[in-house]
Order: structure tokens, then C-alpha cells, then sequence
């Protein structure tokens, strides 16, 4: 009997390893900054449909709300992502709703560079965590890399007068 429960989480795994991703991400292009100056990268996540993930903030403590995570490069700060609303969700047989994205949607990250900045590329790197459902099922938790690249600009030199 073993070895039959043994048999069936492995086809589930390879189920889950053959179907096409559930989550896709499509980062910003390129953002031009000077130093000392703000701009807003608008990374794109689209759910496949028939699924949805849990919004940020998560309706309940024991869900998994979808998370960008973002390192700092020494010529960009990322601030806090700004997360849409939620749109409710309410599972078969439930009598409360639950905060979800579905279909496609954007989260939005301020990013500044400070006047110090010294002029050249900088990368944003980190990853998406999150975790997909539908009615009947929820996948493992899941993380997807996400790549942010902006330009500092050099400042012109003010000319003599």
C-alpha cells in the first residue's frame, strides 16, 4: 500500500512539473533616473486562468499572500511594493470571502536614486512569492525571479558663466 501512495505523489509531482506556469511575471523596461530623483516600476503578473492567488495583505493569517521581494542595487532603492485591492473570493460551501487576484493585474514599486548616484545600469533582483489556487486545490508555494533594470543618468555639468 505504500508504495501505491509512494506511486501517486510522484505522478501528482510530475502533473504539476508538466503544466504550463500558473503565475507569469513580465518586469518593467528599462527606467531612466537621475540622481536624486523617483520613479514608479510597474512589474506585471498575470494568473492563469481558473486560479487565483491571495492578495497582499491576506484575509486571513494562515494564507499565503503574494509578496514581491526586491534586493537594492548601490544606485536604486526599491521602496514597499504598493499592492492592488483584492477582489473576494468565496469557495463552494464557504460562508466567508477571501481577498484574491485573478487574470492580470500590477504591482507598483517606487524606486529612487540617491543624489549621489553614480551614473551607469543598476539591477533590482529578487523574487515573487506566492501561492495559486483553485476551487479544488492548492499548489505548492511558489517564488519566481524578478529582474528590475533602470539607468542612473549622468547630470550635465553646468557651464561657466
Amino acid at each position: 500500500m505504500t508504495w501505491l501512495l509512494a506511486l501517486a505523489l510522484a505522478a501528482a509531482q510530475l502533473d504539476e512539473a508538466a503544466r504550463p506556469p500558473v503565475v507569469i511575471v513580465r518586469s518593467p523596461t528599462r527606467l531612466s533616473l537621475a540622481p536624486g530623483t523617483t520613479a514608479d516600476a510597474r512589474v506585471t503578473v498575470a494568473v492563469a486562468e481558473g486560479f487565483h492567488v491571495q492578495a497582499n495583505p491576506a484575509s486571513e493569517p494562515y494564507l499565503i499572500p503574494i509578496r514581491l521581494e526586491l534586493r537594492d542595487d548601490p544606485r536604486v532603492h526599491a521602496g514597499p511594493p504598493a499592492y492592488p485591492a483584492g477582489k473576494p473570493y468565496r469557495l463552494k460551501g464557504s460562508s466567508i470571502d477571501f481577498s484574491t487576484y485573478e487574470g492580470t493585474f500590477e504591482l507598483c514599486i517606487p524606486l529612487s536614486a540617491p543624489r549621489m548616484a553614480a551614473p551607469g545600469d543598476a539591477t533590482l533582483e529578487g523574487v515573487l512569492r506566492y501561492q495559486a489556487c483553485n476551487e479544488r486545490i492548492c499548489l505548492k508555494p511558489a517564488a519566481i525571479p524578478v529582474r528590475i533594470s533602470a539607468r542612473i543618468a549622468s547630470v550635465p555639468r553646468s557651464s561657466p558663466r
